[in-house]
């Protein structure tokens, strides 16, 4: 993921937070915020509550592999914050992508199959 696909100002994931849509789920949690930009920026954060250094970078590496999966089926021009939240480490990878998928769709992001 390219670096400027990244939402790394502390003042801009708080006013995601604080100002957009939550959606959450029991491993995840979601914000989202339109950017009047023609491409999607994320946050990845994972809290101490989710466990030690090693526990912490596991789940945020497996939040930004799990987004790649759904990347190219997103509408764009939005803000999005991921929350990790403890149980992400433990559930099953194939799991976490359809409740990423579940939860991307909530959230109105993602774009109509077309079969």
């Amino acid at each position: 993921m390219k670096h400027s696909f990244r939402l790394t100002k502390t003042e801009d994931i708080s006013r995601v937070r604080h100002e957009g849509v939550s959606c959450v789920h029991a491993t995840v949690i979601l914000g989202v915020l339109p950017n009047q930009m023609d491409i999607n920026r994320i946050a990845v954060i994972a809290g101490r509550s989710v466990g030690k250094a090693v526990q912490r970078n596991f789940a945020k590496r497996r939040l930004r592999s799990a987004y790649l999966h759904f990347q190219e089926n997103l509408h764009q021009g939005y803000d999005l914050v991921f929350v990790a939240r403890k149980p992400l480490i433990a559930i099953d990878y194939a799991k976490f992508i359809k409740a990423l998928g579940t939860i991307l769709d909530q959230a109105g992001l993602m774009k109509e199959n077309v079969s």
